[in-house]
């Protein structure tokens, strides 16, 4: 009886760290879509680049990264495309705080805590991130409107 309680915890486990899994490739894709919604130019880190966050310990500094950039090249493409900011670099704040809430899940004292505040920043990220690609790619056909009406308004020297 003993022997079937534990192959049933290891398969709950099982269950439980592959929809985990799931759920960060998911993350990852959306990162991935946000980079590729962004001008080539703007940014800052290749759309692909994103998926080395499945390296084990080596993600706990590329997650840090891929925050920054993706900010930076955010911000970048607002200001190519003449978008209004709210933030001087979408989406690093609650980035950050995702991240850096993320390493106080070891701590014992906060561990309840910190994990229920990381679930909490890691849903708004996401969410702040596909809100932001969507803003970016409705606005992408104005920037050669934009380019057409500079050219237009030139005036001959």
């Amino acid at each position: 009886m003993e022997m079937l309680l534990n192959n049933a915890d290891t398969l709950i486990l099982i269950f439980v760290l592959a929809v985990f899994l799931l759920l960060f490739i998911l993350f990852l894709l959306a990162q991935y879509k946000a980079f590729a919604a962004i001008a080539p130019e703007n940014r800052k880190l290749a759309p692909s680049d994103v998926w080395y966050q499945l390296i084990p310990l080596f993600n706990l500094y590329w997650m840090f990264v891929v925050v920054n950039r993706l900010s930076a090249s955010f911000a970048l493409e607002f200001d190519r495309l003449n978008i209004v900011r709210t933030e001087l670099y979408p989406t690093r704040a609650i980035g950050m705080a995702t991240c850096i809430v993320y390493f106080a899940t070891v701590l014992p004292v906060i561990k309840s805590l910190a994990s229920f505040a990381w679930i909490i920043c890691f849903i708004i990220y996401w969410v702040k991130i596909n809100q932001i690609k969507k803003v970016i790619l409705q606005n992408s056909d104005t920037f050669l409107l934009d380019a057409e009406r500079d050219l237009l308004n030139q005036t001959p020297d």
